[in-house]
């Protein structure tokens, strides 16, 4: 079973997942601003990540789907809606599209697109040695992604906690999830609610644009809800403006 911790006693059940160097504890800033009343809150992390670090497993789109579902079910949790951030938004995806049954609503937090990013192998080899490097390969490769927007001190702040709550090698293989493979079947559809947050600070394929023209196809119920001055952590970011987005998206 993944690991998780939970969060209010509320009817409406949300699962949140993890992005790809760092576990749920991305939301640590955006969690005092959570409706503990309406909600109960299950911040799940995947494989290799947090509170499931030294989970051994394939470490793959479908692996990541059925863990969800089976916490979901040791919760007693029939109905519930989905929080998928990054690499994970192809979890929360690929479970609108194959279990509507249990999943109420979506929400994709700065997504990826649904057929993946297209990368050679030589590309994902080279995001792959960046999973299993050294920190200050990492923080190279965070310096380039994250800009020069934020302080010195937020690129530090990252690189430590990727070291701290990821496996490297569960890192190094998740990433032919997004970088190569996407979806299973990326076009098929979604037939329950969907809203997608995007960061216009964050690079080209994952702003508004790009994210809207990837997911009307899947989608006669999307939202997508841009966040002018975020780049790729909105629940960092933008803490209590992010919360209240989800949250009511959520509560409809």
């Amino acid at each position: 079973m993944i690991g998780c911790r939970t969060l209010g006693s509320g009817a409406r059940r949300t699962l949140v997942l993890n992005d790809w160097i760092c576990d749920t504890s991305t939301w640590d800033a955006a969690a005092p601003y959570l409706d503990e009343e309406a909600f109960t809150w299950a911040f799940a992390d995947l494989r290799g990540y947090g509170r499931s670090m030294g989970q051994r497993g394939d470490f793959t789109l479908t692996e990541a789907a059925s863990d969800v579902l089976a916490l979901a079910d040791a919760f007693g949790w029939r109905r519930f809606s989905v929080v998928g951030h990054s690499m994970s938004t192809l979890v929360a995806l690929h479970l609108a599209q194959h279990a509507p049954d249990r999943v109420e609503r979506t929400v994709l937090v700065t997504p990826a697109p649904p057929g993946g990013f297209g990368a050679d192998e030589a590309r994902l080899a080279s995001i792959r040695a960046i999973g299993r490097g050294d920190d200050e390969s990492r923080r190279e490769w965070l310096r380039a992604r994250l800009g020069d927007r934020t302080s010195a001190g937020w690129v530090r702040f990252k690189a430590a906690r990727w070291r701290a709550c990821a496996d490297p090698e569960a890192v190094a293989t998740y990433a032919a999830m997004f970088a190569r493979d996407g979806l299973a079947e990326p076009n098929a559809p979604v037939r329950g609610p969907l809203l997608a947050i995007t960061g216009e600070r964050d690079i080209e394929p994952m702003r508004q644009r790009a994210v809207t023209q990837f997911l009307t196809p899947l989608c006669a119920n999307v939202v997508v809800v841009p966040l002018a001055d975020c780049g790729h952590y909105p629940m960092q970011e933008a803490p209590p403006l992010f919360a209240g987005i989800v949250e009511r998206f959520l509560a409809q």
